[in-house]
Formats: C-alpha cells, structure tokens, sequence
C-alpha cells in the first residue's frame, strides 16, 4: 500500500540564532561580550516582531552557512518560515563564546516550539538546534550546525519511535538508519518512509515527496553509504496512523 505525501524539511535550522531571549542569555553567562548580547538582541527583536529589514542589517550580505545558504536564500527561507508559523517560541542558551581575531564566535542550543494546521488539524513542531555562529562588526557572517533534530506530530497517539544515527561521519562511510518502533503495531495499519538527502538551499523553500508503504511490526530498517563528497545529510522518517502522526529530520554531519 503506497501513498504520496509532501513532507516538509523543516528550515527552522537556519534561524536558531535569531530568536535569543536578551536577559536570559545575560543570566547565563555574564562574561559574554556587550557586542555579541547587541546583535543577538536586535536581531531576536526583529524576528519576534517579523521585522525583515532589521534583520537583514544584522545579517553580512556575505553571509554563508555549510549547506550553501546566502543572504538571498537566507531571507527567502525565513518569509517562508514566518508565512507557516505564527506561534513560534524560542529558547536559546549561549554554551560558549571566543574571539578569532575580528570574529566574534557563539556556540548556542536552541529549542524551538510552534505549530500550524493542514485542514484543520494541528501539527506541533518541536526542534533542537545546536549551532557555530560567526559575528563580524554586529553582523552575522558565518554559521554551522553542528547537531540538528526536528520534530512534526499530530492527533492523540502519534507513533513512537526510536532512530539510530550517528551524529558524524566521514565521506563514503557506512551506517545503519534504524527506525524502531517502540509500541506494539497489533492490528493497527502504521504507513512509513524514510528518507536521505543530501542537504542544499533548494530543500529549505521545497518539500521533499515520500512514497509511504504499511509497515510490519518493527519499524524501518536501511543500510546506507555517503557519497565522497564532505556535505551533510538530512535523514527524515514518517509515521502515520488513524490517530497520529509523527515527522522527524535529523542530521549527520559528515567530515573527514
């Protein structure tokens, strides 16, 4: 049994920087630059007021992220997210800070909830961020995810799964993608997909299709291997029953 539906890679990712609450990351950590908590702040103001032209002086027209993300496409991508989300909040907490000559650099966790709906049904999005980000004279100029995960339920009991990934790995290496259903399918029809892509700017502005098949007891289970070339990789899975539904994306970051 197959059936096609639009699952759509989140592009929360990019924007984890632009939402810090002002006096929370001050109680967090006071030795944190007055510059840094600057941009950081104005930046989050203008997100949470949807003020695209503040944002945009914040952000260096050379702006470049590791999934070949520009300032264009950054923009584009954020009309997009606000267009979907009304509701989103932020929680972000600064882990560390460093200075690289000009640069100032920010390691920050944020978590991320809101939701939408699809005719008429809720879809509530939780997400974890960690990010690389890079500031140069109170702009944003450089920015790497280093650990990602996004996630899509609905109804009262959406499926629950477990996935096994690693967070790293190298070019051309091997893996299990396992995702292991946790509660006992019995007479239930559960479909499922799972999915790899390579990541790049077009995913972040178009859903992916995944063709979705009835699962048998278990969960999913996929050997794969990465091409040699040094790109991330989303892997996104999706579960669907009478009364849920569950959409996750995760990263792997691959370097050598």
């Amino acid at each position: 049994m197959k059936k096609s539906l639009k699952f759509f890679l989140l592009v929360i990712l990019s924007f984890s920087f632009t939402f810090t609450k002002y006096n929370q990351v001050v109680a967090q950590s006071n030795n944190i630059p007055k510059e840094l908590l600057g941009v950081i702040s104005k930046i989050d103001l203008a997100a949470n007021n949807r003020d695209l032209k503040s944002i945009e002086k914040n952000i260096s027209p050379q702006f470049t992220n590791q999934d070949g993300l520009n300032y264009d496409s950054f923009t584009s991508s954020l009309k997009q997210l606000w267009s979907k989300y009304d509701d989103l909040k932020y929680t972000t907490k600064i882990e560390s800070w460093s200075q690289d000559k000009n640069q100032l650099v920010a390691i920050t966790t944020t978590n991320i909830q809101g939701s939408y709906k699809i005719n008429d049904q809720k879809m509530t999005l939780n997400s974890e961020i960690k990010s690389e980000q890079y500031f140069v004279d109170n702009q944003l100029v450089k920015q790497k995810i280093l650990k990602e995960k996004n996630e899509i339920t609905s109804g009262q009991n959406p499926p629950v799964v477990r996935i096994n990934l690693p967070e790293k790995a190298r070019p051309g290496q091997e893996f299990d993608f396992d995702v292991i259903l946790q509660d006992p399918v019995g007479s239930d029809i559960i479909l499922g997909a799972a999915i790899e892509e390579k990541i790049n700017p077009s995913l972040y502005l178009k859903p992916s299709n995944l063709e979705l098949d009835a699962l048998s007891a278990g969960g999913i289970f996929k050997r794969v291997k990465l091409p040699l070339t040094e790109e991330d990789h989303w892997y996104s899975v999706l579960l669907i029953r009478t009364d849920g539904i569950r959409m996750i994306t995760q990263r792997v970051n691959v370097e050598r």
